[in-house]
């Protein structure tokens, strides 16, 4: 009976073929994009599970009374949590240079590495890394000793055994290699692609050094609530209190626990400051769900309308003693057979579009090793079950449920709920597209808003060099005039916050203004830092040579900053960092506001100095270098022959500036590449569907369309009555979607500082996109239908 069942559908979808091609192919295109998004979405969540242990693995952050956190804690804070707390069986102090990257060398050697770990001797402890090479449980214990992973090995010694040789960091500070790290089985929120014993750590290990990471390892697992409460208790109780006063009057008094906990597994994806990638993903995975909806949708459409071409098929077999269930059964595999060779075809886009995929977004997903996954192939199989209950099991009970008198004499009709169900359809059909077409002009708006937006600076023709913090402190007016003297050359100047880096330092500190503190970022740049970038002063002046006081006792500071402090013109008033007794900085000028970060955030009220002899010591950051000529090769050839003078043994390192600053927008252009093409395979889905769909109802209508040719009818007025009704149909999923559409892309630009509204028009040209699509599609057959011969019309049977 199965086989006899099999031959059937197989004879059924050859007959059928033009709907048969339409039904199988738009479903494996969806499946394939959702299969996509699926790897991607298991991707991004086994972050930090490459171990069990990571479950007890905890981040501890200090943050101040206004809620800022900047993931780093006093280094004297966890062996202090760890006496008073049993739970906690391991802390670490880590350093990660992350996508800064460090030189490392090997006799001659030499390479630029990110993902170096300065750490203490506990790291393993807490980390579990395991080892290819070397012994886990000494490896760290020794000074000066260093893990690297197998790919650094390979670039530095090859295929010889790194074990017992010496590496130099920035060509000054020796470790030995006492382990290879075996690469961990998922990703993770730390990248240790080489784990130096740090030799700082114990020079500065009081309260005041908040320049490490602190994590701690607990016994068993506890809620980040629960843990939170602990620690926050023991620090305010040994260390925080002042006098007789109690935790629970401390914070009734306006005060903010002052650590917070982050559990290592939720960093990546759950992170209690700062921004989160998986805000993307869900949104991702949310629209192929929907793609993949629109596929099956349109399948169950196809799949009743091919129920009422078989009606004398059902008729004969309730004659000959079917069952309703063996009616229902048969159909119910043929959906299935044709889910099947979708997911087929579905596997081998996959194969083809991945790598594409993982270009995109700089992943390295492999369909193969991923699916071997138990969780990936069960989401897969629940996903392949629903689609084949969605694509067949209403049009199956129709085409089960029909009576064998009715369906003989020709009667077997959808009735009026069979219409509805079908009309349904193709209004949600539309309701996806028009829903992705209106995505993709709202995003289209933004981006191109964030393209073109004033950005406060002219990065065009600035190089930023990456430097030493010899060069970029002791050594930098030698540097800068040596720069100067290259032809083409035109401002040289630095910074420790390079507008358009992944890096740039976010911390606040309190100014006091007028007796009242202000929360500002402080950044120290040069002279000429203005004057490179092209930023505008609003009053007063900028810094300058000849003015002797600007190399320590004045600062500039942007509008936002001017605007917080609450003054027409802070020009010739005093600032100071509050909590020192520093000399005060006298305010010689208000800049123009410029962006530093993307566009999802805000300009912070900012405050800029040259020099750090008030109260805190600020490096990092990088040179910049303003070039104005045409042969912008020679120049780089000829700063990079300096370089070697500048930084022998560093290669030169640089990027330009207006490039970095796009590069922030590099997410937001992929999650804007992927929904065009969602976009496409939705439209030419609900194409396939609709053109199937109106060969069907125009094949029942031949003899109508036969007599009313005979009666005068035009070819116009055919055309409309043929189309009148999808286009009540595409209007109603116009109406559906619109609403949705706007709320969900409301909430998208609410990740954007700087963002645009959303204008009717693009609710217009969405709906006019789809009643265009409409009328060609329909309008195509209908014309055919139209056209045709009305003798020949009146003759079908």
């Amino acid at each position: 009976m199965f086989w006899n069942y099999c031959k059937i559908a197989f004879r059924n979808l050859w007959k059928n073929k033009f709907t048969a091609v339409i039904n199988i192919g738009g479903l494996a295109i969806s499946l394939a994009s959702f299969f996509i998004i699926l790897l991607y979405l298991n991707y991004e969540l086994s972050y930090d599970q490459w171990d069990p242990s990571l479950k007890a693995v905890y981040r501890v952050s200090q943050q101040s009374d206004n809620g800022f956190a900047n993931n780093q804690a006093p280094i004297p804070l966890a062996s202090l949590l760890q006496q008073h707390l049993p739970e906690i069986i391991a802390y670490t102090h880590i350093q990660p240079s992350g996508e800064h990257d460090m030189l490392v060398s090997q006799g001659d050697k030499k390479i630029y590495q990110k993902d170096l770990v300065m750490a203490d001797s506990s790291f393993l402890q807490v980390f579990p890394y395991h080892l290819v090479a070397g012994n886990a449980a000494t490896a760290l214990q020794e000074p000066s000793s260093a893990l690297i992973s197998a790919t650094v090995s390979h670039k530095l010694f090859g295929n010889s055994d790194p074990i017992g040789k010496v590496i130099m960091l920035f060509n000054q500070i020796p470790f030995t290699v006492t382990g290879v790290i075996q690469a961990a089985e998922t990703p993770s929120h730390l990248h240790a692609e080489v784990v130096l014993r740090d030799p700082f750590l114990a020079r500065n290990s009081g309260w005041g050094n908040l320049s490490y990471v602190t994590y701690i390892r607990l016994r068993d697992a506890l809620p980040v609530a629960q843990l939170e409460d602990k620690v926050n208790r023991t620090y305010y109780e040994d260390h925080v209190r002042k006098g007789k006063e109690t935790y629970a009057s401390f914070l009734q008094t306006g005060h903010t626990p002052s650590l917070m906990i982050d559990a290592v597994k939720d960093i990546h994806n759950f992170p209690r400051f700062g921004s989160s990638p998986f805000h993307t993903t869900l949104i991702l995975f949310l629209l192929a769900a929907l793609l993949l909806l629109s596929g099956a949708l349109n399948s169950s459409n196809l799949s009743l309308v091919k129920t009422l071409k078989r009606s004398r098929e059902v008729g004969v077999r309730k004659v000959l003693g079917s069952s309703r269930k063996q009616i229902l059964s048969q159909f119910l595999l043929e959906v299935t057979l044709q889910c099947s060779i979708s997911l087929v075809l579905a596997l081998l886009l996959c194969v083809l579009v991945l790598p594409l995929f993982n270009n995109t977004f700089g992943l390295s997903l492999s369909f193969f090793r991923q699916m071997q996954s138990y969780a990936v192939l069960w989401q897969s199989a629940g996903a392949l079950l629903l689609i084949i209950l969605i694509s067949g099991l209403y049009p199956a009970l129709i085409f089960s449920g029909q009576g064998a008198a009715k369906v003989l004499k020709g009667h077997l009709t959808m009735g009026i709920t069979g219409r509805r169900f079908s009309h349904s359809l193709i209004v949600v059909q539309f309701a996806v597209s028009v829903f992705f077409i209106i995505s993709v002009l709202v995003m289209e708006q933004q981006m191109q808003y964030m393209r073109h937006k004033d950005i406060g600076f002219n990065g065009a023709q600035v190089v930023q060099i990456e430097a030493t913090q010899n060069t970029r402190e002791d050594n930098f007016e030698q540097t800068r005039a040596k720069l100067l003297r290259i032809p083409g050359v035109q401002y040289v100047s630095k910074s420790t916050a390079i507008p358009g880096s992944n890096e740039v330092d976010t911390v606040t500190y309190n100014f006091r203004y007028a007796g009242n503190d202000k929360p500002m970022v402080s950044v120290r740049v040069s002279t000429d830092y203005f004057v490179t970038l092209g930023i505008k002063v609003l009053t007063g002046r900028l810094f300058a040579t000849n003015h002797p006081e600007d190399f320590d006792n004045t600062a500039i500071i942007n509008e936002t900053a001017a605007k917080s402090l609450g003054v027409q013109d802070p020009v010739g008033s005093q600032i100071r960092f509050a909590g020192c007794d520093s000399v005060p900085y006298q305010i010689v000028g208000v800049v123009k506001d410029f962006q530093v970060q993307g566009f999802e955030s805000r300009v912070r009220p900012t405050l800029y100095s040259t020099s750090n002899g008030h109260c805190s010591f600020q490096s990092g950051g990088a040179l910049l270098v303003k070039v104005n000529t045409a042969d912008l090769d020679k120049t780089i050839g000829s700063i990079n022959q300096l370089w070697e003078t500048v930084e022998p043994g560093f290669p030169l390192r640089y990027s330009f500036l207006d490039q970095n600053f796009q590069q922030l927008f590099s997410s937001y252009t992929r999650v804007q590449y992927i929904i065009r093409v969602f976009t496409i395979i939705s439209i030419l889905i609900s194409v396939m569907g609709l053109l199937a769909l109106t060969v069907y109802i125009t094949e029942q209508r031949t003899k109508e369309i036969g007599i009313r040719k005979v009666l005068g009818a035009s070819v116009g007025g055919i055309v409309a009555l043929l189309s009148k009704d999808f286009l009540k149909l595409v209007i109603m999923g116009i109406i559906v979607a619109s609403p949705v559409a706007y709320y969900l892309l409301q909430q998208w630009l609410k990740d954007f500082a700087y963002r645009v509204s959303i204008s009717w028009y693009m609710f217009a040209l969405a709906a006019a996109g789809a009643l265009l699509i409409t009328i060609v599609t329909v309008g195509f057959q209908a014309v055919k239908a139209a056209i045709a011969d009305p003798v020949k019309s009146l003759k079908v049977d």
